[in-house]
């Protein structure tokens, strides 16, 4: 195993360096580590900060929204930091990334014999980033050309992808014949494979299994999906546009662009805005359809869930006549 902190641990020393000199500080951090609040309040508390570990699902790096007043600085614990919302921010914003406990080279191992052609392009996760070099080695020593994607506004590690931004695989896309991916869930693979067109392994070490065929089936099984679901919009003259509140998910002007376009095209629109987008916020809005302009996983992840449909904007420009099905994309935030 290679030397890195587990996820069931934080470093604390690097925490209280980020605290010296604050009196209180609000920690935001994922349901998965959240059983590390205890070990942050005794850390910081015994030496006289005040600690406050917000209670709500933290969704990222991109969720952000103003804070608590008196709070000397909010501190993302297991979340690598966005580059381009520094200058957003008005009070200050530190992240402490936390990475997985589990040794990759079984799983790439595994890959090889799935692998398309021999330029393969490498992408993955925050808990993963570490592991990328040992990933190269291990590919390279059994013939294959590795290619890693820079990153993009949103990542701060080459070849880390988000669920709303593939630009560490996009940009490489032309040049290599397949991706491999290292992360757990099905969201960024499905992604890649919408946005670039390839082939994509991917490989989840904290179960150690490695996917190919599951990935396109589950691809084509969301398309269809999608499809009845923009098919059914198509029926509607009444759109709410929703508007995302979180900072890091803020898409004001896309949400203008898309109610002035629904105008157009003859559909009576409204904006509506949201911290967190639920059914039981919006299931009973009088209209007919919505568009998510926030996360892009909200219309794709949690699609049964409500009652009408939920596009994304550019399944929108599908159903307002502008974009036809062929040129289907994955909604990004770049």
């Amino acid at each position: 195993m290679m030397k890195q902190k587990l996820s069931h641990e934080i470093d604390l020393c690097l925490l209280k360096k980020k605290c010296k000199d604050c009196k209180r500080v609000l920690i935001k951090i994922p349901d998965g580590l959240r059983h590390l609040s205890q070990k942050i309040f005794d850390s910081l508390e015994k030496r006289g900060r005040e600690v406050i570990i917000s209670a709500d699902t933290c969704y990222g790096a991109c969720d952000f929204h103003g804070g608590m007043g008196g709070v000397d600085k909010v501190i993302y614990i297991g979340e690598a930091e966005m580059p381009y919302l520094k200058k957003l921010y008005h009070l200050p914003v530190e992240f402490i990334e936390v990475y997985a406990p589990y040794d990759v080279k079984e799983v790439v191992k595994k890959a090889i014999p799935l692998l398309e052609g021999k330029k393969i392009g490498i992408t993955t996760i925050t808990p993963y980033v570490p592991q990328i070099k040992k990933c190269v080695e291990i590919l390279k020593r059994e013939g294959f050309s590795v290619i890693i994607g820079k990153r993009g506004r949103r990542t701060a590690h080459d070849g880390q992808i988000l669920g709303c931004d593939l630009t560490a695989g996009m940009c490489i896309a032309d040049k290599v014949n397949s991706f491999f991916y290292i992360g757990d869930g099905f969201f960024h693979p499905l992604g890649l494979s919408l946005a670039t067109g390839k082939e994509i392994i991917a490989a989840n070490p904290s179960q150690g299994n490695v996917i190919k065929e599951e990935i396109e089936q589950m691809k084509n099984e969301i398309l269809k999906k999608r499809y009845a679901i923009v098919a059914k919009a198509m029926d509607g003259k009444r759109v709410g546009i929703l508007v995302g509140e979180k900072l890091g998910q803020q898409r004001l002007e896309l949400a203008r662009r898309m109610k002035k376009l629904a105008k157009e095209k003859g559909f009576d629109a409204y904006l509506f805005s949201a911290d967190v987008i639920s059914p039981e916020k919006i299931d009973y809005i009088d209209v007919d359809f919505f568009i998510s302009t926030a996360c892009p996983r909200i219309a794709i992840d949690d699609a049964d869930l409500y009652k009408k449909p939920l596009l994304t904007p550019i399944e929108a420009e599908i159903v307002f006549g502008e974009r036809g099905w062929k040129n289907y994309e994955f909604d990004q935030i770049l």
